[in-house]
């Protein structure tokens, strides 16, 4: 007979803290953590200090707790919530509303090296300048990894001049990480990012929280004004919709007097306003004008 699998108690321990985290917050946001290093955990942490808790723990933890939350409290899309987890994530408690919480950590931004073997989303370039390094074996890792102009100059490598070692796109190698590092290269932004959020019932997708609402406004308005010219080219009349009738009337009206007539008309409901009519009055004989020619006549 097998035997019932012995669970660790502080695996145990671990989900019922979670447990606890859903009880005590409304919001949770799973966040990335696989590009994070330990020193930005420890920065993002303490800004987030009384306002949110993040808890890193193994993704079999986070849905048993997930799934023991769920039997408890029976609130919705608990299981949605557990699905989405990728494999290295950290859930984020906090009372803050979740676009907040977002905004909180686009404005924690890191500069960190370029990680190796991993493709460079941006140009990587060595400024010239003193490195501060001793003459030694690392100049020829500097000449012969990254290809770097150099020199020395009291006792240190100086680069002589400004030079890109990799386009956005290229691989970094792991030695040319390791030199860059060495030279204290950081050019890659490091941002703490949300996948999605479970808020007290709701699901919030990454595309709802990272849109851009500039485009989003113009978007809007440009169907709204379609769905205008679709409802006004159909067979019947909405109540709901009479003043923006008029407005097309009026608009249509004038262009074709302003094409016709070159003159416009006005909108409903506005009066022209009255010309009094004077009655002519009797034209005075005008006098001569008396000239120079007048005065020697």
């Amino acid at each position: 007979m097998i035997g019932k699998k012995h669970i660790p108690q502080w695996k145990l321990d671990e989900v019922d803290h979670i447990v606890e985290l859903f009880k005590k917050y409304k919001n949770v946001a799973v966040i990335e953590v696989a590009r994070l290093n330990d020193r930005q955990i420890q920065e993002i942490r303490k800004i987030l200090r009384g306002k949110a808790i993040i808890r890193m723990s193994k993704k079999n933890l986070q849905l048993r707790a997930v799934e023991k939350y769920k039997e408890e409290s029976k609130k919705r899309k608990l299981d949605e919530l557990g699905e989405k987890i990728p494999g290295q994530a950290a859930l984020c408690f906090t009372d803050l509303d979740i676009f907040d919480l977002k905004k909180i950590f686009l404005q924690s931004e890191w500069m960190v090296p370029a990680k190796p073997n991993e493709i460079t989303p941006v140009d990587i370039w060595v400024l010239a300048g003193d490195t501060g390094l001793p003459t030694g074996q690392v100049i020829s890792e500097l000449n012969m990894t990254l290809r770097l102009p150099t020199r020395i100059q009291n006792d240190t490598i100086w680069i002589r001049e400004d030079t890109m070692t990799h386009k956005a796109g290229d691989l970094v190698d792991v030695k040319q990480a390791a030199v860059l590092k060495k030279l204290g290269i950081t050019p890659i932004e490091s941002l703490i990012k949300i996948y999605y959020a479970w808020s007290d019932g709701e699901i919030i997708s990454e595309d709802i929280l990272y849109m851009d609402m500039k485009k989003f406004s113009a978007d809007l308005s440009r169907a709204y004004r379609e769905a205008l010219g679709i409802l006004f080219e159909m067979p019947f009349f909405s109540e709901d919709m009479t003043e923006a009738y008029i407005r097309k009337a009026t608009s249509e009206a004038n262009l074709i007097n302003a094409i016709i007539f070159g003159e416009g008309v006005k909108a409903t409901g506005q009066t022209e306003p009255k010309v009094e009519e004077k009655e002519e009055e009797p034209e005075e004989e005008e006098e001569d004008e008396v000239g120079i020619g007048g005065l020697f006549g």
